[in-house]
């Protein structure tokens, strides 16, 4: 009932703004529609997280939380959790989603090697270092603590690695 809500009022938002456009210029009159206030933006930094920087351009291009995650079919606490918290598994569709509706794909930092890698096909990294140090599946499985199964699913992108694993293959190959 929420969202229908939000919805109702932003058409009814739009249909008011038009009407004020066509009765500008009949009306010897000004017009002023007050939406909402303004965020406070706090500013970014080559530190900033992956989600800092999100909730910098999202707010930068005046874009409610509700509203985007109305576009890309999420629920908004993901999102907040992605704005405001250290993430140890991320959604990285989800990521890859929000940077392409707020079109700041060449405005992104990335400051943090796990989110990189995550974005960076993942599988093909992995293959490449248990090729690289003749490894198998279990070699690796061994060194990560992990069940085989699990090294199969990341492998075939049917996973994804945690924070926690990722810092253990980084190790590992460093």
């Amino acid at each position: 009932m929420h969202r229908k809500c939000n919805y109702h009022i932003l058409e009814s938002c739009v249909a008011i703004s038009k009407l004020f456009d066509k009765l500008k210029d009949k009306l010897d009159t000004e017009i002023t529609l007050k939406t909402h206030a303004v965020w406070k933006i706090p500013q970014i930094n080559e530190n900033s997280t992956i989600g800092q920087q999100i909730k910098y351009y999202r707010r930068l291009a005046n874009i409610k939380q509700t509203d985007l995650c109305l576009k890309l079919g999420c629920d908004r606490g993901v999102l907040d959790h992605l704005e405001n918290r250290e993430l140890k598994l991320v959604n990285i569709k989800l990521i890859k989603d929000i940077i392409k509706e707020l079109d700041i794909e060449d405005k992104i930092v990335m400051n943090d090697d796990y989110i990189a890698f995550l974005l960076d096909n993942p599988i093909q990294a992995i293959v490449d270092f248990r090729k690289k140090n003749n490894l198998k599946r279990i070699d690796l499985a061994k060194m990560l603590d992990k069940d085989i199964s699990v090294i199969k699913k990341w492998e075939t992108g049917k996973s994804q690695m945690t924070r926690a694993s990722y810092n253990k293959l980084k190790k590992c190959m460093s």
